[in-house]
């Protein structure tokens, strides 16, 4: 049984009304809450993992997933704020399961629910005229939920004022048997500009018992199947350590294979600009902690190691993939699509060194495949602006210089805990006096926007 206690799952239980309904399209199995998880599976127990594959076998591969929303917010003081819709320290959420012009209204127990294709479809134009009309796959599944209340909220933290809008798709044929796709839409209805905004998806994956999992990395890279060269990109799996499961509550039986998250589409073109493994000691707890680890921070010791590529330790682990940053102005929408995917993966008994990566690519090929026909979408570069704007830190000495060819007034410094520690100009810029360390520039550009990280040295 997962470490997960009753007691940590009621107060989001208690204080939302929710729905949940299931996803099986083809070989996956999930459940899906309006308030923001899927995976996890609330209607046994304490809670046990609820996102199996292949149908027919009740084999684990998830036992709770949803995204993280951050911001560093710049008044009445600085301050950074995260908004999650999974935490795998407790298995709760910090959405409610409706929008944020609703929540001090009361919830609508009949309107403010999860809708499916097919089934229960078209939502609720009425109550959600932002909703599809029309399904976009052969099982669709919309609703929507908002960080607005703040009892939900860990303390200190508070809402960021944001709607999510969630439509999985799903297909039943042959090529699409082991994938799903997740379109999170997200809205800023704060009435402010949430700025160096980072948006990201946490999978806490249980391959059976989840004690014994391995993490990998595919951010770029080229596999040769038979005749085909194929690549995929921003990529995060997990996988079993010795690829043997011995028969129980989460494990029916067979050879385990490998669960993936790979960023499809987000904002700018940008692709994953973290991608940080997590274990049950080491979850980022508060939403200064949170924020740094979506940015690709070590947050315990300030290091931007943006990239946990290498894993040489099984244990319960859960994966981060984060993309920013970006501004998110008010009243407007950014939209972001993942694949989930299932393949085998090697041999059983195997050890990881040397598994067979072919199956796990095919399947990330077909899935872009099909999200390029579903949405018209093609894979892209991301632009000059972006690429010269959200890699490692620039060591600095003495003199930090903005470009005014990109920087307009009233950008920013501040310190790796969210603290204002300066003003900035175009041009150049006097820190000599700041105490050396990791710091952040927030920048007004005239193109993309963006933040810096600086290594102020001496």
């Amino acid at each position: 049984m997962k470490r997960l206690a009753l007691l940590l799952l009621l107060p989001a239980l208690a204080l939302a009304i929710y729905d949940m309904n299931w996803f099986d399209p083809n070989n996956w199995r999930a459940p899906f809450y309006n308030d923001g998880r899927w995976g996890i599976d609330v209607t046994v127990g304490s809670g046990i993992a609820g996102g199996t594959w292949p149908q027919g076998k009740h084999n684990c591969y998830v036992f709770g997933a949803g995204p993280w929303f951050a911001a560093i917010l710049p008044s009445p003081s600085p301050e950074t704020l995260c908004s999650f819709m999974y935490n795998p320290n407790s298995g709760g959420t910090e959405m409610c399961p409706t929008l944020c012009r609703y929540w001090r209204e009361g919830y609508d127990n009949i309107r403010d629910r999860i809708y499916k294709y097919p089934g229960d479809w078209p939502p609720s134009h009425s109550r959600f005229p932002m909703a599809p009309l029309d399904p976009r796959s052969d099982m669709d599944l919309w609703c929507c939920s908002s960080d607005s209340d703040p009892a939900l909220h860990i303390s200190p933290g508070r809402p960021l004022g944001i709607d999510v809008f969630l439509t999985a798709c799903g297909y039943s044929d042959s090529l699409a048997q082991d994938f799903f796709f997740l379109r999170y839409e997200l809205a800023n209805c704060s009435g402010d500009t949430l700025r160096q905004a980072i948006f990201g998806m946490m999978l806490d994956a249980d391959i059976g018992d989840g004690t014994d999992d391995m993490a990998g990395l595919i951010l770029n890279q080229l596999f040769h199947v038979g005749p085909d060269t194929i690549r995929v990109k921003n990529t995060g799996f997990v996988y079993d350590y010795n690829n043997l499961e011995n028969p129980g509550q989460n494990w029916e039986s067979g050879t385990p294979g490998a669960v993936a998250i790979m960023l499809l589409s987000a904002p700018e073109s940008l692709g994953l600009t973290a991608f940080k493994m997590l274990t049950l000691d080491i979850d980022p707890l508060t939403d200064g902690a949170q924020y740094l680890t979506l940015a690709g921070f070590n947050y315990r010791t300030g290091e931007y190691a943006p990239y946990d590529s290498v894993d040489m330790t099984p244990a319960d682990k859960r994966v981060l993939l984060a993309t920013g940053p970006f501004d998110l102005a008010p009243d407007s929408t950014l939209t972001f699509w993942y694949a989930v995917i299932c393949s085998p993966f090697g041999e059983q008994g195997q050890s990881p060194e040397g598994r067979d990566t072919s199956e796990l690519a095919l399947r990330c090929k077909w899935a872009r495949d099909h999200f390029e026909r579903l949405t018209g979408i093609a894979e892209e570069s991301p632009s000059a602006d972006v690429r010269t704007t959200i890699g490692g830190p620039t060591i600095v000495r003495g003199i930090l210089f903005l470009p005014p060819s990109h920087f307009t007034l009233h950008s920013s410094l501040f310190s790796l805990s969210g603290q204002k520690v300066m003003s900035l100009r175009p041009g150049p810029n006097d820190v000599s006096r700041l105490t050396p360390g990791v710091y952040f520039v927030r920048g007004v550009q005239t193109r993309a926007p963006t933040i810096r990280k600086v290594v102020i040295a001496r």
